[in-house]
């Protein structure tokens, strides 16, 4: 299996970091479960209390989603929060390492025989989102033993660029993807025999542009990454929104819920719409589970009126 990033060119010091870094993911991912989530976790989740990680940004972002809510409720969220995004830490340099016959410790897939034999031999769309440890996607390649496309943001760091690469690459049959990337992919691949699972998150900030559409989310105007709609509608690819549960510690179940059958007729950004319905819905049910460090509303139609002199709203 290569390591992913041989198009990446690392000064010395830059490998040093890298197989430090690695060598401290596999060891921890050889470690019991007991030290990982009962020593280490609640390392991590005091070091992210202490220097206050991104905790205004955390704070606003509650603040906006749930303006119902007492000072109380939001900051015990956020601490809940920063115990999950500890937990997140630890699921995924426990990564390094992860092989197919350990697969029963990660994921359930509440749907799956019945999802596999839907989609065998077609390529289809998943649109996760940063709910639960979104890293565990990709192992459907190990479930359905067919190709599974991780689409991602690289990372300006050439070291953990080099570090997330690696870390995905435990199997075969995943592809990752420069976002940019990800039509010329599909054009070169599709039709493959197992057919092809193209994961794409949806639910981060995309760059400002005059044709940015808002969306209604948590009551706030909001933009969406829309680059699975429009595959979507331009090959005619059924669409699943990936409900995510979190069975403890590290364990997942997800469930594959269609949003767009490849043939309905639909209104421009309507799947989009759908995806932002259903997504607003599961954090409702443990808002604690969403990357709320994320600079979620750093964009608005005020904003792109100002830029552009137009807003366009969903």
């Amino acid at each position: 299996m290569s390591s992913g990033h041989q198009d990446i060119k690392l000064n010395i010091m830059q490998r040093v970091a890298l197989e430090l870094l690695w060598g401290f993911s596999r060891a921890m991912h050889l470690m019991p479960r007991w030290f990982r989530y009962g020593l280490f976790q609640p390392f991590i989740y005091s070091l992210f209390c202490l220097i206050r990680y991104r905790r205004k940004v955390v704070l606003r972002n509650l603040r906006l989603a749930f303006p119902d809510w007492s000072d109380r409720d939001i900051r015990r969220t956020m601490y809940k929060f920063y115990g999950f995004l500890a937990e997140i830490v630890v699921d995924t340099i426990s990564l390094a390492g992860a092989k197919p016959s350990d697969k029963a410790r990660y994921v359930v897939w509440a749907n799956g025989e019945e999802h596999r034999e839907r989609m065998a031999g077609r390529d289809w769309i998943a649109v996760p989102a940063h709910f639960g440890c979104w890293e565990y996607f990709l192992m459907w390649s190990w479930f359905a033993n067919s190709q599974c496309v991780g689409v991602y943001h690289p990372l300006r760091s050439k070291v953990f660029e080099c570090y997330y690469r690696r870390l995905r690459n435990f199997s075969p049959h995943v592809r990752q993807v420069a976002m940019k990337d990800t039509m010329r992919h599909f054009l070169r691949e599709r039709g493959e025999a197992g057919g092809m699972a193209i994961g794409l998150i949806s639910d981060q900030s995309p760059e400002l542009r005059a044709d940015t559409v808002w969306y209604d989310f948590f009551n706030v105007k909001t933009a969406f990454v829309e680059g699975a709609e429009k595959i979507a509608l331009k090959f005619h690819l059924p669409v699943f929104f990936c409900y995510t549960e979190r069975l403890r510690a590290g364990e997942y179940s997800i469930r594959f819920d269609q949003i767009y059958d490849g043939v309905e007729e639909v209104a421009p950004t309507e799947i989009t719409r759908r995806y932002v319905v259903r997504l607003e819905a599961m954090i409702k049910e443990h808002p604690e589970l969403w990357l709320w460090s994320h600079n979620r509303w750093k964009h608005t139609p005020e904003k792109q009126m100002r830029r552009f002199g137009k807003s366009t709203l969903e």
